[in-house]
């Protein structure tokens, strides 16, 4: 009985370092895979932080440039070009406000017509099954297509509504921008804002400029941050 127990115990302490056996080349064999993941993902964040330098290396000139820029205005219109700065300012926000516009509208009327199309579809469910006229017994799967017509209904209804309330905010923050600039047109006067438009549409253009290189820098750093943390997550 100790020879029997003996050669059990063996037998198991044979399966035990097959097991581990099996385990350890199945590990090695993952080991290339990550290896190459974690050098794709080094030179990936390598590559986007030098690009994040020179983004950052432009944005510093670009904005050197346009400091230069508008002293070199300054010191041709005097203090004019101060006195009607906040009429040109107030004039990007209303064109801002009035891109967003034209976006959130594009957005409402996508997200009003798959309203409309979902609407129609339940609609043309509910007729297939007669429901609605008279009380009638639909089976599962005809339980199933119409709740999740209704509930696709309901999911588009609440998308309209959300698009529509952004559409009102935009609306107001462009009527505002609008006053705004009318205000300052008044405040400042016509012939000073025609005298000093040619420079400040110089100054806009490189604000534009800056701004995108902003919007790219920006860019750069969450999509290095993104291939940072899924290089620490594969080591």
């Amino acid at each position: 009985s100790d020879a029997g127990a003996a050669a059990g115990a063996g037998d198991e302490e044979e399966e035990g370092d097959a097991e581990l056996e099996a385990r350890e080349k199945e590990l090695t064999s993952q080991v290339p895979s990550l290896l190459d993941a974690m050098n794709r993902t080094s030179s990936e964040v390598n590559a986007l932080e030098r690009q994040l330098g020179d983004g950052q290396d432009r944005h510093k000139k670009l904005l050197e440039q346009w400091s230069r820029l508008y002293e070199d205005l300054r010191a041709q219109h005097g203090i004019a070009i101060d006195r009607v700065r906040p009429y040109f300012d107030a004039a990007q926000v209303l064109n801002a406000a009035s891109r967003r516009v034209q976006g959130v509208v594009r957005e409402f009327s996508a997200a009003a017509s798959l309203h409309a199309q979902a609407k129609m579809e339940l609609r043309a469910i509910e007729s297939s099954f007669a429901y609605g006229a008279h009380k009638v017994t639909l089976d599962r799967d005809q339980q199933d297509a119409l709740s999740r017509a209704t509930v696709h209904v309901l999911r588009c209804q609440q998308e309209r509504d959300r698009r529509e309330q952004e559409y009102a905010r935009a609306l107001r923050d462009y009527e505002e921008a609008q006053e705004a600039l009318d205000n300052w047109r008044a405040q400042i006067g016509d012939a000073a804002i025609k005298r000093t438009l040619p420079s400040f549409r110089q100054l806009q253009k490189h604000q534009t400029t800056l701004a995108n290189e902003q919007g790219r820098i920006n860019s750069l750093t969450e999509r290095a941050k993104h291939a940072k943390q899924v290089y620490h997550n594969s080591m």
